[in-house]
């Protein structure tokens, strides 16, 4: 199959689909031919690209995804040991560069483990039977009568072993199998037990190299002054000047270019995924050229865009929430119902534009010369830095190599390749190696950002307070639009799922989306817009609850009625509503729900289906006037099929919870005359220590069923679980984030 993944598909199956991709098991043939029997066992056993087992016994296993926090240098590599049955901790997990062997290298929309899976396993274990084959050789006897056990080959009659190291130079004289037999996952035992980090001592130690650790010799620095306005280009600038000033080596400026698309999709007419154009300052270090770039004076010609605002958007969004939008779905005949219901319900909700804000800010080192380019960057997607290089230098795209280096944080930031794009146009220009390293405030004022929405909601309900029509108006500028262009579908433009509950719980369902125009670069944000989304649905959903009269807990679960397996259509999946229903009983458990509280204390559900996976969360929140709101718990249940290291998916989902508490409670991004408000930490506040919860308890489901996602789906319920557990509290309602002390001063 094609090593692209396009757009659509990458978001279908991120958000909905069970299955996720599968790739091509890459098994390099290995033919000992043409090689003496001394070079045979001079040389490493090397079955697969994945995995190497050197002369000595040592086992190396590479990664082919990005290492951003997540712990997939971890995961993945374990699924290699635990078919191959060798000892964990002797194994050496290495990096992968970019590399067509490797599959499709994109790390984005929990699919690492999803889509790594199957092949992972079939490369341990076709490594595991080339074993068993070359030790039953060498014992003279049948390859049943051999096991492998932690690192070792045995025999029980006569009782005998063989090591690694004994047996490498007889397996690399022969061909592994390609659809070897697998384990039964009750026989495993690396996978599915919690297991320490690979990669954490080298962040201790500090010997873990990030992009911006990067060192090339000749290495040149650059700091690049950009134009404040998107799409805005140079007018004239003090180059001269700026030339002058000690240490510095080069003043150039930088055109605008456009990137080709992360997913291989062709970028059709009306898409506005360029760089940012501004003048680079190169010096002989960071901070020379930092200081050299304070001096410059930059005239922009600042386009069309400057007259753009938060305020002016927000107007925008009115007007197309009360007009006729694109109709997504539509089940039965929700106006007939919504008039003939005993009681309505009507609410506007609205979030905020966000930066991902990764605590390494981009930054790229690259060295383009001879119609060739090499980087060093910190990406979630190496092939499309690739991609993207080669058509901005006009040079074909295997004449780019790219080297991953472990991430600083990602959250679908790293999808975008501008500063990869950045730093080889100005290495080219200079003729030498060069380092581009953003600061914070270039990291926040040129984002490419979740875009902000407006939510419309309606919904009816019959004398005993049953459903029985919602209606969901969503309006934001579309990320789709903004990579592809406007030539694209009005369901492929739409920044909501047409089958998202609870689509198939009302019998008389509307979702339209109307898509707002907007200059600000988008981007795919942590979860994407299921961030905001869920938000939106789940909070109304208590809504409709409260007007109803019931619990929420019991009305969300008799929304999704009776385990059952529903399919989406097309290829949007299967929703297992057993596993759905399973993840908020066991939340509501763990937390005690329906257990009084004190006064001004709360709790709140929400729940998202996603990725793969299935999540619950209860927040329990206190108000109090002169304390303010705090976070004291939360419980979060997750599904997501076999977890690879339990460990890993619980860090997973307090890492999402704390994400998406900022998002919460601290985080928007406002602009005015087409700039970014916000610059800094101080201004764009993320959550710190003291606004965490004291407590966050993850419960996961056994299951030995395929592996979901687990770096998305906990993100969308914790915003939607806080504004209802503050309701619960105060019986003042929240429909807007981030959480303002304003909108609880009445409370």
């Amino acid at each position: 199959m094609s090593s692209r993944v396009s757009r659509r598909n990458f978001l279908k199956t991120s958000t909905l689909s069970t299955s996720g991709l599968i790739l091509a098991f890459y098994l390099p043939s290995r033919s000992a031919h043409s090689r003496t029997a001394t070079q045979v066992a001079e040389q490493p056993f090397a079955p697969n690209a994945w995995l190497e087992i050197a002369p000595d016994g040592a086992v190396k296993i590479w990664c082919g995804k990005s290492e951003m926090g997540q712990g997939v240098r971890t995961a993945l590599p374990m699924i290699v040991a635990e078919e191959l049955s060798c000892e964990w901790r002797s194994v050496q997990v290495v990096q992968a560069d970019l590399d067509a062997k490797y599959g499709e290298q994109l790390t984005g929309g929990s699919l690492s483990v999803r889509t790594s899976y199957s092949n992972l396993r079939k490369a341990g274990a076709a490594a595991r039977e080339v074993l068993l084959s070359a030790a039953a050789g060498m014992w003279g006897i049948d390859r049943s009568e051999c096991r492998v056990e932690n690192g070792r080959i045995l025999r029980a009659k006569p009782k005998s072993e063989l090591t690694f190291s004994e047996v490498v130079g007889s397996a690399a004289g022969l061909q592994a199998p390609t659809d070897p037999p697998l384990k039964s996952p009750a026989d495993f035992r690396i996978v599915g037990h919690a297991t320490p980090r690979t990669d954490t001592p080298l962040k201790v130690t500090g010997a873990a190299k990030f992009g911006i650790d990067v060192r090339v010799p000749g290495m040149l620095a650059a700091s690049v002054e950009r134009c404040p306005v998107y799409r805005g280009t140079v007018r004239r600038c003090n180059a001269d000047k700026v030339r002058s000033l000690p240490g510095v080596r080069g003043v150039i400026e930088i055109k605008s270019v456009h990137l080709t698309h992360q997913f291989g999709d062709k970028s059709g007419p009306g898409s506005r995924n360029y760089t940012n154009a501004g003048v680079a300052v190169l010096a002989d270090s960071t901070w020379a050229a930092l200081q050299a770039r304070k001096e410059l004076q930059v005239e922009w010609e600042e386009g069309a865009f400057a007259g753009e605002s938060s305020a002016a958007l927000r107007e925008q969004f009115k007007k197309l929430a009360a007009g006729p939008a694109s109709v997504l779905r539509n089940d039965g005949d929700f106006d007939k119902a919504y008039d003939a219901s005993a009681q309505t319900i009507e609410a506007i909700y609205e979030v905020p534009f966000l930066a991902h804000a990764t605590m390494e800010p981009m930054n790229c080192t690259a060295n383009a010369r001879n119609g060739e380019c090499e980087l060093w960057a910190p990406t979630q997607i190496p092939g499309a830095a690739a991609e993207s290089v080669a058509q901005a230098l006009g040079i074909p795209r295997d004449h780019v190599k790219v080297h991953v280096t472990f991430l600083g944080g990602g959250f679908g930031r790293r999808l975008i390749q501008d500063y990869a794009v950045e730093a080889a146009l100005i290495s080219r220009e200079a003729g030498a190696p060069v380092q581009v390293v953003w600061t914070r405030e270039d990291d926040i004022h040129h984002d490419f950002y979740r875009p902000g929405a407006y939510h419309v909601f309606k919904a009816g309900l019959d004398a005993a307070g049953k459903p029985l029509a919602w209606m969901h108006r969503a309006v934001s500028p579309s990320i789709a639009v903004f990579y592809s262009g406007t030539g694209i579908s009005a369901g492929a433009a739409a920044e909501v799922n047409a089958p998202d509950f609870p689509a198939y719980c009302v019998p008389n369902f509307r979702l339209e989306f109307a898509r707002a125009e907007s200059g600000m670069p988008l981007g795919y944000w942590r979860s994407v817009e299921n961030s905001g989304n869920q938000f939106a649905i789940s909070s109304f959903l208590d809504e409709v609850a409260g007007a109803a009269g019931r619990d929420p807990l019991e009305f969300l679960l008799a929304m999704l009625g009776p385990p059952r397996k529903i399919d989406l259509g097309g290829d949007n999946g299967v929703i297992d509503v057993e596993r759905r229903r399973r993840v908020i009983q066991l939340a509501a458990e763990k937390a005690n729900w329906g257990k009084a509280l004190p006064a001004g204390t709360g709790r709140g559900i929400a729940a998202h289906f996603g990725y793969g996976s299935y999540v619950a969360q209860v927040a329990e929140v206190s108000f109090d006037s002169s304390k303010g709101l705090r976070i004291q718990r939360v419980v979060c249940a997750i599904d997501c099929g076999l977890a690879i290291n339990p460990g890993g998916v619980r860090a997973q989902m307090e890492s999402a919870i704390n994400f998406g508490l900022a998002a919460t409670l601290k985080s928007a991004i406002t602009y005015d005359r087409g700039r970014v408000q916000q610059s800094n930490f101080h201004d764009y506040e993320v959550l710190r220590m003291s606004d965490a919860p004291p407590d966050v308890e993850v419960h996961i489901v056994p299951n030995s069923g395929p592996p979901g996602g687990c770096g998305e789906p906990g993100v969308p319920p914790i915003a939607p679980a806080v504004a209802n557990a503050i309701y619960a509290a105060t019986g003042k309602r929240v429909r807007r984030l981030p959480i303002r002390a304003q909108d609880l001063r009445d409370a």
